[in-house]
């Protein structure tokens, strides 16, 4: 590879760093705002007995930690963004 090539793979790489840097900062956020949110429907669906609800919410929720886990940001924003608006 020449020198122009690796120097172009360099920079398009770092670019894409700080895209999934800053996808991070976003989904992080997000999920700091989410989860409190997401815990007391979890606890409310207990305290007036629709399980089914309860059981939807706690797939959610590990969908959600999955998608964190794995760095899976534009994911874990775009499902975040879905069940606030639902």
């Amino acid at each position: 590879m020449n020198e122009e090539a690796s120097q172009r793979e360099q920079e398009e790489y770092a670019q894409f760093e700080a895209e999934q840097e800053e996808l991070r900062e976003i989904a992080c956020a997000k999920y700091e705002d989410y989860k409190p949110l997401l815990d007391e429907m979890i606890k409310h669906s207990l305290d007036i007995g629709q399980i089914d609800m309860y059981e939807l919410l706690i797939e959610n929720k590990e969908k959600l930690e999955k998608l964190m886990r794995d760095s899976e940001w534009q994911e874990a924003i775009t499902f975040m963004d879905k069940l606030l608006e639902g």
